[in-house]
């Protein structure tokens, strides 16, 4: 049985403690942010997994934080296409300090143990999502274009009703996963097991 992860240092603080999702535009995608602050001296890499690159993205999923303080703000992205009332899903933002990387995919390679990791659950509520002054974020365009993981709860309409094109063939040799997915890599490489994984995590 694997060891469990270390717990996040206390260099670094991660704000929430939790993921909330408010779903009540059903199918328009929503999001949520999450803050990394880095207080220790040493620069901080993050990479943020996810139970499902199907509904999820994340901006940026991956990232250096420097010391002193330094703070950076990530979004979670959900596709709400279909509302989930699965409370198995998750983030995990994964750290591992580093000075000299020159970009942080260097710093976790599948081989690397991470200083820290904090796992961030998730809810789905029926809320309408908090409104803002400035111009609303676009989500990721690969999004919506993704296949949808679990069946409608709310009557979300059909990704041919929302103007969502299907998702493109994968040019051969392309990465499996675009730059802003998140995924969970202790899966390993065989796509089997990747499947299982993620459908054990959502009780299928």
């Amino acid at each position: 049985m694997a060891a469990p992860p270390p717990p996040m240092p206390k260099e670094v603080e991660i704000t929430p403690d939790a993921v909330t999702f408010a779903c009540g535009n059903a199918g328009k995608s929503t999001y949520f942010d999450i803050k990394i602050v880095n207080k220790g001296t040493k620069r901080a890499a993050f990479k943020v997994r996810c139970t499902s690159a199907n509904v999820f993205r994340v901006q940026p999923p991956t990232g250096f934080v420097k010391g002193g303080g330094e703070s950076l703000v990530v979004r979670l992205w959900f596709q709400n296409r279909r509302f989930i009332e699965s409370t198995k899903h998750y983030f995990a933002v994964h750290i591992i300090f580093n000075d000299d990387a020159k970009m942080p995919n260097d710093v976790f390679p599948k081989t690397a143990k991470p200083d820290g990791v904090k796992r961030l659950s998730v809810a789905f509520t029926k809320d309408a999502p908090a409104t803002s002054a400035g111009p609303e974020p676009a989500a990721p365009a690969s999004l919506m274009a993704a296949p949808s993981i679990m069946p409608s709860a709310m009557g979300a309409p059909a990704a041919s009703a929302i103007g969502a094109p299907p998702a493109p063939p994968a040019a051969a040799g392309a990465p499996a996963v675009p730059a802003n997915r998140c995924y969970l890599q202790h899966t390993g490489k065989n796509p089997g097991r990747r499947q299982e994984a993620t459908n054990a995590l959502l009780g299928q």
